[in-house]
């Protein structure tokens, strides 16, 4: 997998499935900062596999995005400027239970690790990672597996 660890995941996927080819994964992008979306779009879009349907740059923003888009995947920061992207992730999964949140972040302290895993998150990757290591966990992620960047586990399970 290229540097994340795999867990296999309980979550259904049914009622927010896209009507369209399993193969495409669609994808709602959250960040507070513009330049980070248009990179990770400018990245995700070069692969073909991935369709970013939609951003946000808030939480508020982020939750509508998922409810009126219902994609496959939310990759997202914990830290928005209206609240935490564990709110958001909590409020996703109660609104579209079948849509899998990935936080992608720069933020490895144990404390928002426990909070996005226990918020219902199915991923949490460093902003350090690779763009292929990324791409594959998002795959992995969408397949149903869950994934947290083996930066955070160590310290948690040391």
């Amino acid at each position: 997998m290229g540097g994340a660890l795999e867990f296999s995941s309980t979550f259904p996927r049914s009622r927010c499935m896209p009507q369209q080819a399993i193969n495409t994964i669609r994808l709602v992008l959250v960040d507070d900062h513009e330049v980070v979306r248009i990179g990770l779009r400018t990245l995700l879009d070069r692969i073909g596999i991935i369709q970013v349907v939609g951003e946000a740059g808030t939480a508020a923003e982020a939750v509508a995005e998922t409810i009126r888009l219902k994609p496959d995947v939310v990759l997202m920061d914990v830290r928005l400027p209206d609240g935490t992207g564990i709110d958001a992730c909590r409020d996703i999964r109660t609104a579209c239970p079948d849509t899998r949140v990935i936080f992608l972040t720069s933020f490895a302290d144990d404390d928002a690790v426990l909070a996005a895993v226990f918020g219902g998150a199915d991923g949490y990757l460093l902003k350090e990672i690779g763009g292929e290591t990324m791409i594959q966990s998002i795959q992995s992620i969408a397949r149903g597996q869950s994934i947290l960047d083996p930066a955070v586990t160590q310290p948690l399970l040391a």
